[in-house]
């Protein structure tokens, strides 16, 4: 299908190839240039009973994730870049042998024209499949939750906007199917990205306000989503968000983040059609100490709100966490979420955390959190046997060491534990998730 997203790229080559004939004069003489990236990512993954929350349906997993990725970058003029990354990603699975081993696909991670303009409206447009990362990536940050960390690429068209040395406002569209239906792929497997097609418009201004020594970093945003439905089982809705974010540096010790976003809009699923009203909110204050010249000490006290949706209400409650179903508070905990709408559905939760931070030097760091998780409404009994009549969901404790050989060598060990509250059924078990990480990149 011809995309609007195909026109805007198509006359954005056209554009672009006219300003490099403009600048193609002798003047620059170190253009054009190539750049050539490389990333080998290898990690160890074992896990049990983090969907299930039993020991009774074996849901142990173990397996291997090998990441491949090869990029370049060539640079016509210091205005227009053109960019393609390749990747590959296969696993070997220890248990569950019905899996089957095999390279998998080697697909288009990035492939974007980017220009950058210096005249009216100065900024940088960015068309075509790119990576798209937004503020503390509490709303924007990955456009295929359902392939884990292989790609979180968008299919979109950008604009970043220099309003001036302090203040850019980021306007884009992206278009996200179920599945990569717009570039060719090698071995295709079909891989699910989603599980149905969704599109977005986003205007996000970012900037800061100096203060001495002090800097104060503000976001405003406004994000409209909509997801299609593919089957009568499927649902439709259009979400509006508007939302904001602060952060302050107080001193060298102290600083303070808070972001809170509304949501309103229309949802339809197979009951009807419901308006929407939801709430987001987190915040974290952190406190920083230098114990020597190469021993950093950072305490964390955090607050996460995500509104759920009250059954008794006509109005859909329900917190959608847009474009950003990722791990960002838990690696572990995303499984469990599938039993609430699919996988790094965050929803219908609260936590108070903690974090302790300790930073040895450049190359080793370790981090420890505290996670009294809570639901904002029980679920029915009807939705799923995993769900018990309470909304203590239950306790996760995470520790990980983060080490770095060199500047091309980095890895990291991983431990989370969850033990489950009355928000699961009754003897509901705890679990375990392991995972260790080696990478090397050019």
């Amino acid at each position: 299908m011809f995309k609007p997203l195909s026109v805007l790229f198509i006359t954005a080559i056209f554009v672009c190839s006219i300003s490099f004939a403009d600048d193609n004069t002798g003047q620059v003489k170190e253009y054009p240039k190539f750049k050539l990236g490389f990333s080998e990512r290898l990690r160890l993954v074992t896990w049990d009973n983090a969907i299930t929350l039993s020991e009774e349906t074996n849901g142990t997993n173990a397996f291997t994730r090998h990441r491949t990725s090869v990029m370049g970058q060539f640079y016509a003029n210091p205005d227009l870049e053109l960019a393609l990354k390749l990747t590959n990603e296969f696993r070997y699975y220890f248990v569950q042998t019905a899996r089957k081993y095999g390279l998998d696909e080697i697909f288009i991670d990035q492939l974007y024209i980017k220009w950058h303009n210096k005249y009216y409206l100065p900024g940088t447009l960015t068309l075509g499949r790119q990576n798209i990362l937004l503020g503390e990536w509490f709303t924007f940050m990955d456009g295929s939750p359902l392939d884990g960390s292989r790609c979180i690429y968008f299919n979109a068209a950008r604009y970043d906007w220099n309003i001036n040395k302090n203040w850019h406002l980021t306007l884009a569209y992206v278009y996200q199917d179920t599945t990569d239906e717009y570039l060719p792929t090698i071995n295709e497997r079909h891989q699910h990205l989603i599980e149905q097609p969704e599109e977005g418009i986003v205007a996000y201004l970012s900037g800061q306000f100096p203060d001495g020594n002090r800097k104060s970093v503000y976001d405003a945003y406004y994000i409209r989503k909509n997801i299609k439905r593919t089957t009568l089982g499927s649902y439709e809705s259009r979400i509006n968000t508007v939302g904001s974010r602060g952060e302050i540096k107080l001193d060298d010790n102290w600083l303070l983040a808070a972001e809170a976003a509304f949501q309103f809009g229309k949802y339809i699923g197979i009951d009807g059609r419901r308006n929407r009203s939801a709430i987001g909110t987190h915040f974290h204050v952190d406190y920083s100490i230098d114990l020597d010249e190469k021993f950093r000490q950072t305490l964390v006290l955090g607050e996460i709100y995500l509104s759920g949706d009250n059954r008794s209400t006509a109005t859909y409650e329900n917190w959608d966490p847009l474009f950003a179903r990722w791990p960002k508070w838990s690696e572990s905990y995303i499984y469990t979420q599938i039993n609430e709408g699919g996988v790094a559905n965050w929803t219908n939760m609260t936590s108070i955390y903690g974090r302790v931070i300790y930073k040895f030097g450049d190359n080793l760091s370790f981090n420890l959190d505290y996670h009294h998780l809570r639901a904002i409404h029980a679920m029915s009994a009807s939705s799923s046997s995993v769900f018990g009549a309470g909304i203590n969901r239950g306790r996760l404790i995470i520790g990980k060491f983060n080490y770095r050989v060199d500047e091309h060598l980095t890895g990291h060990f991983l431990w989370e534990w969850f033990d489950p509250g009355d928000f699961y059924f009754d003897d509901a078990d705890s679990y375990s998730w392991v995972r260790a990480e080696l990478m090397y990149s050019l």
